[in-house]
């Protein structure tokens, strides 16, 4: 199977405003339309964008969803039953298999581990207080939030990734998996960047991870 390739540009200077559209316009996107397990045939587009600095990732989702289910409002609440986003990446693939997942509901809500498939440490309230959140839906709710889609925008202190696996980031190589999904939304769903084979859902397969290049 083809390796998927996503390829994230640096900046060099941190922006004062996450959500300029000027600063997305130009940035390189994938898109999350494969979906599977699930015959109900709901299969909401996903577009992301992602850039770098020596501080920050920068993530940037654009969710073709009109009806939402967000019900979890603490940090590390299993988000992932809720209209969520996932990114799930290992900085440091040819030192170890450990890798983050990070996962956002449609409000911003996060959960963020640190490990070997299931055996995983999770970041703190206070770990997680520095990761810069903004969505366009404000509050739990359920069912149409007024469009045809809702966004979220994050930076992630590149000092968070360090701390916890101990290695410093040197913008080599990384594998990683970008996903959609919703256990306990009116249509169960799971999407997907880089394809998994497996007769379950299942997102902590790392075998299945694309490749991430930084852009120096």
């Amino acid at each position: 199977m083809m390796k998927t390739v996503y390829k994230i540009k640096k900046m060099h200077e941190d922006p004062s405003d996450i959500s300029s559209v000027e600063l997305w316009k130009s940035v390189e996107q994938l898109i999350i339309k494969d979906y599977k397990w699930m015959e109900n045939d709901y299969k909401p587009e996903v577009i992301i964008k992602a850039l770098y600095s020596k501080n920050y990732f920068y993530l940037n989702y654009l969710v073709y969803e009109e009806k939402v289910t967000v019900s979890y409002t603490q940090i590390n609440d299993p988000v992932f039953k809720d209209s969520c986003v996932e990114f799930f990446i290992n900085l440091f693939p040819v030192e170890t298999q450990a890798y983050f997942n990070i996962e956002f509901n449609a409000i911003g809500v996060i959960k963020m581990g640190y490990g070997i498939k299931r055996k995983r440490t999770y970041l703190t309230e206070a770990d997680l207080s520095s990761i810069k959140i903004i969505t366009s839906i404000k509050e739990p709710m359920k069912g149409s939030h007024g469009s045809d889609s809702w966004s979220l925008i994050c930076a992630i202190p590149i000092h968070l990734f360090e701390k916890f696996s101990g290695r410093i980031f040197l913008e080599e190589d990384a594998i990683g998996n970008f996903y959609k999904c919703g256990d306990e939304t009116e249509y169960r769903h799971y999407g997907m960047w880089s394809e998994v084979i497996n007769s379950s859902p299942d997102f902590h397969l790392p075998e299945y991870f694309g490749t991430i290049r930084f852009s120096k």
